[in-house]
This record gives C-alpha cells, sequence and structure tokens, in this order.
C-alpha cells in the first residue's frame, strides 16, 4: 500500500514534469487522507495559480498557511496569488512575513520589489531589488527589477548598468532587452534602442509592447513604411485593441495616407466609442479633405468627450469656415485660445480667418495680429542675441527659405521660379523644408538650390539655431500665419534680416520680422503701411511671378460658342464664399438668363443644400448651380475650362486661382478693396491688361460681369489672347522677376551693414 508521503511525492513528480491534472487528483486524494497535510494544500494552491484561479490558489495556500505557518516559500506563493488577483497591498505584506521568515530569500525580495513598484514606491522597491542582487549576485531578474525601480527614481544612468546586467547574466530575458531598449529611445540613442527592440522581438517575435515601441521609434526617424509594418504586426496580434488601431492609423495619417488613416480611426471608434483622440483626428483628416461635414460631425462628437479640447475647438472652427460659416468659425477659434491661450497656432489661425470675413476693420485685425504676437513672438524676440555676420555689404549673401510647401502646393508655384532662378553667384540659397511627405517638386527643388535642410522633426528652437549655425543673411518666411509656419523660429531672430513673403496676406505682427515684399497694385503707398510692423518692400510691376501647371492642357475653343449659354466659374477656397458674394452672384444669373454657374464647394452636404436655398429664396432654380467636389490637378483645370468667365471672391481675392483662370484663357471678374487681402489679386489682372475687369464697388462687380458674357466675341478673343498675353508679361519672367527680389535683399543688406556700423 502507498503512503501519503509517497502519494504526495508522486503528485511533487507529476508538477514537475507539467501533468497539472493528475497532479492535483493526487494533492486531492493526499488531503482525503490526511485534512492536516499542509504540502498537498500548498501544492493545489500552486496549480490553481498556474491556470489562473487567483482566488481558489488563496484559499488553498492560506489553509496550508494555517496548517503550518513556517514555511517562507507559503507566503511567498500566497503573495504571489493577491499579487496575481491584483490585491497589491496584501501581496507586499505576504512577501514581508516570507523575509521575516527567511531572510535570505531571494526570490522573495525580488517578488517584493515588482509590488512595490506597481504600488509607486520606488524607494522601497529598489532596496528590495538590491537585498536581491546581494543575496543572489547572478539573480538576473533581480538585476533587472533594479533598473525599474532606478528608472522610476530618475536614475537612468544607473538603470540602464542594471538592464546590462541582467542581459549579460541571462542574455534571452526578452524584456531586459525591451526595457533596455525603451529607455535608450527615450534617451533618444535611436540605433541602440532600435537594435535592443529587434534582439526583444528575435527572442519573442510576438513581444507586442516591443513591437509597439519600435513602431513608435522609427515613426520618429521617419521610416514610415517600417512603423506601418510593425503596428500592423500589433493589429494582428491584437485585432481587439482600439490603441493598436489608432497608433496604425496615426502612421497612415502623418503618411498622408488619408483613406487608411480614416478607416483605422473609424475602426478605433467601432472598438473604443469614447476615444476623443479618433474623432479629433478624423476631424484634421476630414478637413484636410474638404469634406467639412463628417469633419463637423466627429468635431461634436470628440467635444461631448472631451469639451476642453482646444485642439477640437480649432478643428470645428476650420470645418465651418469651409462651409462658409466665417462668423461662427471666429467664435470657436477664440474659445480654443481661452480654452490653450498659450498655444501659438491656435491664436494664429483665428488670425487668418480674420482676413475672410467682411466688416473687419484693418486697424482691429492688426491689433489682433499684436496681441498674438506680444504673446508668443516678442518674448522670444527679446532673448536674441546679436549678429557676428561679416558685414561686407557687396559679398555674396546666404539667404535661407523657410517653408513646408517646397510640394505639390499653391504656394510653390510662385516660389519655386524664384528660388530656382536666383542668380548664384550673388546669392547662396539655403532651403529649409518642412515637407514631411516630399514627391517630385521636392527632389526638383533640393536640385535646385545650393543647401537643402529637412526639418520637418525639428524644433522651432533648434531650428533656429541651424540657421545661426548656417550664418544666413536674409530668412525668408514663405507662410505667415497659415498652416505649417514656422514664425517662432523668425521670432527668435536667427538671422540679422528677416522677410515674409507670399503665404499670408496679412502682417505677422512680429517685431523680429523686419520686411515684408509686396507691390504697389497689392498695398498702395500710404494705404496699408500703419497695418504693418514689417517694412514694405514694393517690387516693380508685380510682388510675385507665377509657374503655370506642367500638365496644363492646351485652350479649348469659348463652351458658350458651343453651349448657346455662358458659363460662370469660382474655383477658389469656398471658405472666401460669404453672404455677399453669394447675394452678387445671384444678381448676376438673374442678369444673365440661362447662365450657369461652377463652383468648387462641398457636394451633397451642408454647403450644396444652404447654397440651393438660398438660389431659390432669390428666385434662381438650383438646378443653374452645379457643386463640384476637390479635384486633382488635372480635373481643376478641365473644370476651369468648362467657364466662359471666372467670378472671384471678397474681401479675400483669389490669387493662385486667377493665375489658373488666366492661363486657361478664362477672365476673372474682380472687386478690389483696401487691404492686402482685397487688392493682391488685382496684381494678376493689371499685369495682364484686364484693369477693366477689376471693380471698386459690388454694383460694378455685377455689371462687369454682365457685360462680358454679352460680348462673346470678347470672350472668344480673350480666350485665345490671355495664355500668351500671360507668358509675355512680367508674371513670367523669372529671371526678371529674380533680379527684383535680388536688388531688394541687396539693399536690405546694405541698410543691415551701414546701421551696423553706425
Amino acid at each position: 500500500m502507498v503512503s501519503i508521503a509517497e502519494a504526495f511525492q508522486a503528485g511533487l513528480a507529476f508538477h514537475a514534469a507539467g501533468d497539472l491534472a493528475r497532479a492535483e487528483q493526487v494533492c486531492r486524494q493526499v488531503l482525503q487522507a490526511d485534512p492536516r497535510h499542509s504540502g498537498a494544500a500548498h501544492l493545489l494552491g500552486l496549480i490553481a495559480l498556474q491556470v489562473g484561479q487567483h482566488q481558489k490558489a488563496i484559499e488553498f495556500i492560506s489553509a496550508a498557511i494555517r496548517l503550518d505557518g513556517s514555511q517562507p516559500q507559503y507566503h511567498a506563493h500566497l503573495g504571489d496569488a493577491h499579487r496575481h488577483a491584483g490585491q497589491l497591498e496584501t501581496s507586499a505584506r505576504c512577501y514581508q512575513r516570507a523575509l521575516a521568515l527567511a531572510p535570505h530569500f531571494a526570490e522573495a525580495h525580488d517578488a517584493l520589489s515588482t509590488v512595490l513598484q506597481a504600488l509607486g514606491n520606488a524607494t522601497g522597491a529598489e532596496a528590495a531589488s538590491r537585498n536581491a542582487v546581494r543575496i543572489r549576485p547572478e539573480f538576473a531578474a533581480a538585476h533587472h527589477n533594479l533598473g525599474v525601480a532606478l528608472r522610476a527614481l530618475g536614475r537612468k544612468s544607473e538603470a540602464l548598468d542594471s538592464y546590462r546586467a541582467a542581459i549579460g547574466l541571462r542574455p534571452t530575458l526578452a524584456e531586459s532587452h525591451f526595457d533596455l531598449g525603451s529607455l535608450l529611445h527615450e534617451q533618444r540613442e535611436f540605433a541602440a534602442a532600435e537594435a535592443a527592440y529587434q534582439e526583444a522581438l528575435r527572442l519573442r517575435p510576438d513581444y507586442v509592447d516591443a513591437l509597439t515601441n519600435f513602431g513608435f521609434l522609427a515613426q520618429t526617424q521617419m521610416q514610415l513604411d517600417q512603423a506601418i509594418s510593425l503596428f500592423g504586426r500589433v493589429v494582428q496580434l491584437t485585432p481587439d485593441s482600439a490603441v493598436a488601431h489608432f497608433n496604425l492609423a496615426n502612421v497612415y495619417m502623418f503618411k498622408q495616407m488619408r483613406q487608411q488613416a480614416i478607416a483605422g480611426y473609424q475602426h478605433t471608434l467601432r472598438l473604443q466609442p469614447t476615444h476623443a483622440g479618433a474623432y479629433h483626428n478624423l476631424a484634421v483628416l476630414f478637413n484636410e479633405l474638404r469634406q467639412p461635414d463628417p469633419a463637423v460631425d466627429a468635431c461634436e462628437k470628440g467635444l461631448a468627450l472631451d469639451p476642453k479640447s482646444a485642439s477640437l475647438c480649432e478643428n470645428l472652427a476650420f470645418a465651418l469656415h469651409t462651409q462658409g460659416r466665417g462668423e461662427e468659425a471666429i467664435g470657436w477659434y477664440r474659445k480654443s485660445i481661452e480654452l490653450e491661450p498659450d498655444r501659438s497656432i491656435g491664436y494664429g489661425n483665428l488670425l487668418y480667418a480674420l482676413n475672410f470675413v467682411p466688416g473687419i476693420a484693418p486697424a482691429a485685425a492688426f491689433a489682433e495680429h499684436l496681441v498674438w504676437a506680444k504673446r508668443h513672438a516678442e518674448p522670444l524676440t527679446a532673448l536674441a542675441p546679436p549678429h557676428d555676420n561679416d558685414r561686407a555689404p557687396e559679398r555674396r549673401l546666404r539667404v535661407g527659405y523657410v517653408s513646408a510647401h517646397f510640394c505639390r502646393h499653391a504656394v510653390n508655384y510662385f516660389t519655386e521660379p524664384l528660388i530656382c532662378a536666383h542668380d548664384r553667384t550673388v546669392l547662396e540659397i539655403y532651403c529649409y523644408s518642412d515637407v514631411l511627405v516630399p514627391d517630385d517638386v521636392t527632389a526638383r527643388l533640393k536640385n535646385a538650390v545650393d543647401v537643402w535642410r529637412d526639418t520637418g522633426a525639428v524644433s522651432d528652437e533648434r531650428l533656429a539655431g541651424m540657421v545661426r549655425d548656417d550664418r544666413i543673411d536674409i530668412l525668408v518666411d514663405l507662410a505667415g500665419h497659415i498652416g505649417g509656419n514656422r514664425l517662432l523660429v523668425f521670432a527668435r531672430k536667427p538671422a540679422p534680416i528677416q522677410v515674409t513673403y507670399i503665404g499670408y496676406q496679412n502682417t505677422t505682427g512680429m517685431m523680429a520680422m523686419d520686411y515684408r515684399l509686396t507691390d504697389e497694385r497689392a498695398d498702395p503707398t500710404g494705404q496699408t503701411d500703419e497695418f504693418y510692423t514689417e517694412q514694405l518692400v514694393r517690387l516693380p510691376k508685380s510682388f510675385f511671378c507665377y509657374q503655370p501647371y506642367e500638365e496644363s492642357p492646351p485652350i479649348t475653343p469659348l463652351p458658350a460658342l458651343a453651349a448657346g449659354r455662358v458659363t460662370f466659374g469660382y474655383f477658389n477656397n469656398y471658405t472666401k464664399v460669404t453672404p455677399q458674394v453669394m447675394s452678387a452672384w445671384f444678381e448676376i444669373l438673374k442678369r444673365v438668363p440661362d447662365s450657369q454657374l461652377l463652383v468648387l464647394a462641398a457636394k451633397g452636404g451642408y454647403v450644396e443644400h444652404r447654397f440651393h436655398e438660398l438660389a431659390r429664396q432669390n428666385g434662381i432654380d438650383p438646378r443653374r448651380i452645379t457643386l463640384f467636389d476637390r479635384q486633382s490637378p488635372s480635373g481643376y483645370l478641365r473644370l476651369i475650362q468648362q467657364a466662359d468667365v471666372a467670378l472671384d471672391p471678397f474681401p479675400f481675392n483669389g490669387h493662385t486661382t486667377t493665375c489658373d483662370s488666366i492661363w486657361m484663357g478664362v477672365p476673372v471678374v474682380m472687386l478690389e478693396g483696401d487691404t492686402y487681402a482685397s487688392r493682391f489679386g488685382s496684381s494678376v489682372l493689371a499685369n495682364v491688361g484686364l484693369e477693366d475687369l477689376i471693380a471698386r464697388s459690388v454694383d460694378e462687380y455685377v455689371n462687369i460681369a454682365v457685360e462680358l458674357a454679352g460680348d462673346l466675341d470678347r470672350l472668344a478673343h480673350m480666350r485665345e489672347e490671355l495664355r500668351p498675353r500671360m507668358a509675355a508679361s512680367a508674371l513670367l519672367d523669372f529671371a526678371g522677376f529674380a533680379r527684383n527680389v535680388e536688388a531688394a535683399y541687396r539693399r536690405m543688406w546694405q541698410t543691415w551693414c551701414a546701421r551696423s556700423r553706425s
């Protein structure tokens, strides 16, 4: 007959072999024969712990301790059971009882360290780990936990040593490789961090935390395809994790793979409907795609979850503005500023929006720009050190251009011809490019300049340092207060002369910005100077040159000749369409029977419904108005081809679209106002001999459009003549324009040199 002792030994053997079912069966038989057998009760507790039955484990091991409380292992394992059950304070007391019985119980010290760390007691965790290491210097897990405690205490160098010690003792410890990589990542030692993550994943290919952190590292280093692969693997391993889908969508968004990003955020919200960040990023994407209706919906749902999100308020403002609701948008921009007054870009968006809304006095808008500058720019300018650039007035100058739009972007159609036409014997050209997803235009520009710096991942402070290190003489801003600007770099005054140009239709408001390039038409002498902090430099003939689309199609016959009716077109940003503009358009349609209006705007939602409803209220059949969603460049040009006459918005003129329309042979009717934003488009018309299409009142605007529509012979002649006329004008004289700009730069430089010597 088998004794109880022999049966228990058999149970231990089954347990050691991994046969938990037979081990449990034997232990129950032992307890049935001897209800006071503490070893069998303890082993049943261990088996329950191994299969995840934590409460049952607590019950069995507690029973074993009641039978024999002198066994330190029993107390330690009870601590394990309470720890896995989430009862951390009770777990810590169990380990402490084990250590009271066996002070040299290294595993109990190590386990106590883990629990104390989870309880936020990093100091106690360090002491426990040090005890474990002192008792067993070869205990790799204890070295690892010591590293965890030291990192929590901010002693990062010591933590790195502990992780490395753990790896030296046990190279297969994936957690130590991961934590080493994580800390190196935090310290921006990216190459070493990557090696550590790769080793952790070699040891454990499905290590989700390592895949996730490695994904973040790849994203930081702009290795976006690798980041997509890594986060995609995390999604495969954890398909029900909203965080995993969110992280992958973020990389898609960063890479401007917008449809994939939208799908990822929508999946995130199916898994976690309260994820405000997903709503926020959806709003950003829909705004980028000029889809205001879903953007408004995402913002409203996000704000219901996070009503104090300044960024959601900002995105709601942008979406409302895209719907033509400018005054509502300004209210939400102000709300965003109230929530986050120290966020420079939020106030900048308000400044940009002020240019669109009728009735805002130039002095009031100027005052708002000064408020922004006083809050965000001037404190940085006050700290700027002096410049020691070589003051030779006639030497070759270093000119730096700063932009996020060195790519296929509207601003680039004006900046690329200038940059490429510069005389390299008088200027050395540097480009500081914040383009995150470069394209063929980026590559072309990169090859055309002397020095190219990719700065998309560089902070404002660091970029200012780069400009100083490059000893730039004249630094040119190509954004102003539009998105992607680096005005806080300019606020740090990294170059002795700073110029703002082309990207923004108003002052920056900054004392650190010395000059603004313009022309007499856009800024008549004495009319607008008082509303700029910059000194206006009026270039001869035009403040810009224009590079047409490479894929521009040939000029087509006047559509009205075949259709028997005149087609008007609006191809600008719908944000500029105010109620006053719509009223003028409806009057034109009334006075030109059977005429049609093509509008580039979001179809099928709020904008179309509002447009058609207002048309009905004004006695216009909505079927005479056709809206077109955002187009590809070729689709956009084909849309312009369908029009006989283009109608410009007010008080914020068009510019790029005016150039594009003229290039396609379509005349543009424009209303000129009193500020740059309401005048800069007229430089286009003035330079191609279309002064008579520039109105000074709404009534004149309407009359000009109606008269044009009634003279098909003139329109047909314009159709044929406008492109060659534009090609022969100052607007496409790249070399001549570059010489004018270079002369302006030289005068600025000579002025600075003279002031510096005095």
